[in-house]
């Protein structure tokens, strides 16, 4: 788990993904912060923003095939979000006749800035604050998403080789913001489409390191 910088720090693992991306998804911008997607009561810009974070620190683990959290290291945390937020809405998108992800409100244009103590992860990257339906209900935790690949890392990072080819190379990272104060998630790794991802569309993956 991630806590502001000078409180005391605790370590916690989490799942997620999401990221950047210009596809087309069939998502709007909404006329204000409190104005609800597809009309889904507290489905807001406000809702995401009400949780906002803007520098938080602690450890991070990095995980082997076999599920084994090794090497934890000190991470630093830092979310820049945009002097004018807007929400932009997505509507539910479906696959092959099946669900896949339910209206979701993004809050764009974050940088979120991720770097541990050891130099493997020295990244600055484009970020959305996302909120998701679930189900009939709002899930109230918003979680901020980045997705860059393997080869695009400026940190020295690199998969336990335990890990096969299989594993992909997109590389989502998912800070979920518990509160104002506090945070967890985790490095993801696989074949994701970075589109989808940017889009709040969620698929599968690895995960290469928690926090």
């Amino acid at each position: 788990m991630l806590i502001r910088a000078g409180m005391v720090l605790v370590a916690l693992g989490l799942v997620g993904c999401g990221g950047g991306g210009g596809d087309d998804f069939g998502q709007t911008q909404l006329e204000t912060l409190d104005t609800p997607c597809m009309g889904v009561a507290g489905l807001t810009g406000s809702a995401v923003l009400a949780r906002k974070a803007d520098m938080l620190q602690g450890t991070l683990s990095y995980i082997t095939a076999n599920a084994m959290r090794v090497n934890p290291t000190a991470l630093t945390v830092t979310l820049t979000w945009p002097a004018a937020p807007v929400a932009v809405c997505y509507p539910p998108f479906m696959d092959k006749g099946a669900l896949v992800a339910q209206a979701r409100v993004a809050v764009e244009g974050l940088t979120l800035t991720f770097k541990t103590a050891d130099g493997k992860f020295d990244e600055s990257l484009s970020a959305k604050a996302w909120l998701m339906q679930t189900g009939t209900a709002v899930n109230p935790i918003p979680a901020v998403v980045a997705v860059t690949s393997q080869g695009s890392l400026r940190g020295s990072w690199e998969p336990f080789p335990d890990y096969t080819p299989a594993a992909g190379s997109t590389m989502p990272f998912v800070l979920t913001l518990v509160s104002t104060t506090t945070a967890s998630g985790n490095v993801g790794m696989g074949s994701e489409d970075s589109g989808e991802l940017g889009a709040g569309i969620f698929r599968s993956r690895f995960a290469m390191a928690t926090f």
